[in-house]
């Protein structure tokens, strides 16, 4: 764990150790679930490609957008200490964590119209390419289907600060460790549907991303009536980022036949912005019930670069991790308990 994180961690828990020798307030858990929408990095392993040799890459082709809805479930603990840190008011020390799984097959059929046009993809490694034909080749049209699962979850441990402006409004300031997590997995199938020997490749891949930093954040409450409030909060979090490929390309009726296995890893960086409104209604004194709305911006995840557009067959390997944004937005309830 790098310094400046394993200090947060540090931090965090001695605050709560030095608090915790006070007196225990009160603490919360709530659960929440509802819809999430993400924006992942977009599929792109087919292109356009040149009809002569060397058959060069001209424009990458999207078969999966990456946009998909699904539920998500997500909860936290907290707990609430009479001391402070800074000046009067409540600390908190709170566990919060997500998760949402997304599953989506996509299909796409291209279609060699001719002269001039061609469309393909490349083995893994990058010594053999494949392609449509002119009509009236039985090779003119090749199918694909797409089956891509998206594993998306975090895990944050936040020492808040509560400062009260007065009955009806309070500020926080939070900030703490926090880990997320990216699967990406793909099953690629390709075939000539019009070849009588049905002669076709699969492809199967996983992008496995890991998020390690820290976050802060300020949020504030107002209330609205004796029944209803309103609850605001924006954080930043810095991440080191830590991508894993796996990918095999089998292709048994090619001449030679393939059976590529490769494996890839990427650091780089990455920085989270997250936004969340809440609409809060307090059902008696220990139970409150919230609607919910959070978005979330990654300026990093993972996305496979199958070639340059001026790249050739065969001419070594051009495969790489790349990397693209990830827009990540939920509506949900809540439900929290305060002891």
């Amino acid at each position: 764990m790098p310094r400046t994180q394993s200090f947060v961690l540090a931090f965090v828990c001695i605050a709560a150790t030095t608090l915790s020798s006070q007196v225990s307030a009160e603490w919360y858990a709530d659960v929440d679930s509802g819809a999430m929408f993400i924006n992942a990095p977009d599929f792109r392993f087919f292109a356009r490609r040149g009809e002569t040799s060397p058959f060069e890459r001209i424009e990458s082709i999207t078969t999966d957008d990456g946009e998909d809805f699904a539920a998500f479930v997500g909860g936290k603990a907290g707990w609430i200490f009479d001391g402070s840190l800074l000046g009067t008011g409540n600390m908190r020390l709170e566990f919060s964590g997500f998760y949402a799984g997304f599953d989506d097959d996509t299909a796409v059929t291209f279609s060699d119209p001719g002269p001039g046009v061609r469309y393909g993809f490349v083995a893994l490694d990058n010594t053999t390419g494949f392609g449509t034909v002119d009509p009236a080749s039985n090779y003119s049209v090749i199918h694909t289907t797409t089956s891509r699962e998206i594993d998306f979850g975090g895990y944050d441990l936040l020492l808040h600060q509560d400062f009260r402006i007065d009955e009806n409004c309070m500020w926080t300031l939070y900030g703490g460790p926090s880990l997320q997590h990216l699967y990406q997995g793909f099953v690629t199938t390709i075939s000539y549907p019009m070849d009588a020997s049905h002669s076709g490749a699969t492809l199967i891949e996983s992008l496995d991303t890991d998020y390690v930093g820290g976050k802060v954040g300020i949020s504030g409450r107002r209330k609205l009536n004796s029944r209803w409030s309103l609850f605001l909060d924006g954080n930043t979090g810095i991440y080191h980022a830590r991508t894993r490929y796996d990918g095999r390309f089998v292709h048994a009726s090619s001449t030679p036949p393939h059976d590529d296995r490769i494996g890839l890893t990427r650091h780089d960086n990455a920085v989270s912005t997250q936004a969340r409104l809440e609409l809060t209604r307090q059902m008696n004194d220990s139970v409150f019930v919230s609607l919910t709305s959070n978005v979330q911006h990654l300026d990093y995840a993972g996305q496979m670069d199958y070639g340059t557009r001026v790249d050739t067959v065969p001419s070594g390997s051009r495969l790489s991790i790349d990397g693209d944004e990830l827009l990540s937005a939920t509506v949900g309830l809540r439900l929290t308990i305060f002891r």
